[in-house]
């Protein structure tokens, strides 16, 4: 019997109880998480090839979620979700002509967060 690949998610927001939260809400399904306050920590960190996907909120102090992004992207990193609290069509078509492979909006429904997880992380 195989087991379940295990998985490391970034989650890369400024809202601190909304990190804790998810790293929780992680940690409770079995999924191992990283928390990091901007895009910058998490790009410092060099943790970049050692996560499956990252979660990116799209309005960020200094660089914003899109930006992380594109970033990513062009280092060929891990799939990125991108998470808002201002979902419009304008908004969710950049994330997706940017090349995220999700966009979830705030608050985050937890059954569309974990199937994010289990088909777009890259193992």
């Amino acid at each position: 019997m195989r087991s379940k690949p295990h998985t490391t998610v970034a989650i890369v927001d400024d809202d601190l109880s909304l990190l804790e939260s998810l790293h929780d809400f992680f940690d409770a399904m079995g999924i191992d998480s990283k928390t990091y306050r901007s895009a910058n920590e998490f790009l410092a960190s060099g943790d970049v090839n050692n996560v499956h996907c990252v979660l990116a909120d799209l309005k960020m102090p200094g660089m914003s979620g899109l930006q992380l992004l594109e970033s990513l992207i062009r280092q060929d990193g891990p799939p990125v979700c991108i998470m808002t609290s201002f979902a419009d069509s304008r908004t969710r078509a950049a994330a997706v002509r940017g090349g995220a492979a999700g966009f979830l909006e705030k608050p985050i429904n937890s059954a569309d967060l974990l199937t994010f997880i289990s088909t777009k992380s890259r193992h």
